[in-house]
C-alpha cells in the first residue's frame, strides 16, 4: 500500500533509531532547511523498499554548519539575537522549537505538563509527554494561545533563550476514567 494522497509522494526519515511519520516533499524540504533532517539521515519514499541518504536526495538543502563556526580573521561581532522574530504561521513558530522542551495543558485547563515537541505537520503537531508515557497528536485548531517565554541566557538561536507554553482546549481523552 502506498502512502500517497492525490498524487503527492510521501516520504519518511530515519535517524538515530527513530522513524518519522510520512510527510510531503515540501515538509521534507522544510525540515531539511531547518536542520531537522541531517544529511546523514535516511529517507524512504512511500512504496519503495530502499532508503537513501538525505545528502544524496536532489532538491534537499541543509544548513551550513561551517557558516556559524567560520573564522573570518578578526573576531566577528555577533548581531544581537532578534528578541521577537515574526513568524508567518503557528506552524512556523512551533517548528523553531522542534525537539525542545515545551509546556502544554492537554489534561486540564489549569495544569501544564512538560513535553517535547516532536513534529509539525500541515494540520497538527505532535508532542511526547514522557511522564505520562504518551505521544499526543494535537490539531492546530485546538490552540487557544502560545506564549514564548524568555528563560535566561541568550544563545545563537531564538529557541536557545526562549521556551514555549501552549494553551489548548483540554481533551477528554486524557481525563477519561474507567467506569
Amino acid at each position: 500500500m502506498t502512502q500517497t494522497t492525490e498524487g503527492t509522494a510521501k516520504y519518511r526519515v530515519r535517524h538515530e533509531g527513530a522513524t518519522s511519520p510520512w510527510m510531503t516533499a515540501d515538509q521534507l524540504k522544510q525540515a531539511a532547511m531547518l536542520g531537522q533532517v541531517p544529511p546523514a539521515a535516511l529517507i524512504q519514499q512511500a512504496g519503495q523498499a530502499d532508503w537513501h541518504q538525505a545528502a544524496s536526495i536532489k532538491g534537499l538543502e541543509f544548513p551550513d554548519p561551517a557558516a556559524d563556526e567560520a573564522d573570518d580573521g578578526p573576531a566577528k561581532v555577533k548581531e544581537p539575537l532578534e528578541q521577537h522574530p515574526r513568524f508567518k504561521t503557528l506552524r512556523d513558530l512551533l517548528a523553531n522549537f522542534l525537539h525542545s522542551p515545551i509546556s502544554i495543558n492537554l489534561r486540564q485547563a489549569d495544569h501544564f505538563d512538560e513535553a517535547e515537541l516532536l513534529l509539525c505537520c500541515e494540520d497538527h503537531f505532535e508532542v511526547n509527554l514522557p511522564r505520562l508515557k504518551t505521544r499526543a497528536f494535537v490539531p492546530y485548531a485546538r490552540i487557544k494561545a502560545i506564549a514564548s517565554v524568555e528563560v535566561g541566557e541568550h544563545g545563537e538561536k531564538y529557541r536557545d533563550s526562549h521556551t514555549v507554553r501552549i494553551e489548548v482546549e483540554p481533551c477528554c481523552v486524557f481525563t477519561a476514567t474507567a467506569d
